[in-house]
């Protein structure tokens, strides 16, 4: 379970560079005044991966929610490998 977790980890912190990435690209082609079009690539390059990296987070996800119902099903408290943790949420 904690290699899971720490891949969810890799992932959210990649997720997170790559709108560090996304952002730093747009802050410099405003700065140097330059066509929207000029970088297009790179944006889109960007926001493919960011895609990617997204739809991989929700695959973890799932694989949370499988290893719960084969837990359940196989009578194992789910606490016994640490997938009990939950973030809090935002509106408590």
């Amino acid at each position: 379970m904690s290699d899971l977790i720490a891949y969810e980890r890799l992932l959210q912190t990649l997720f997170a560079k790559g709108g560090e990435l996304a952002t730093a690209a747009i802050i410099a082609q405003v700065g140097q005044k330059v066509s929207p079009i000029c970088g297009h690539q790179i944006l889109t390059a960007i926001s493919n991966a960011q895609l990617l990296t997204s739809n991989a987070l929700g695959h973890i996800a799932q694989a949370h929610r499988e290893l719960e119902t084969l837990a359940q099903r196989l009578g194992i408290d789910i606490r016994a490998f640490g997938d009990v943790l939950k973030p809090p949420s935002a509106s408590g």
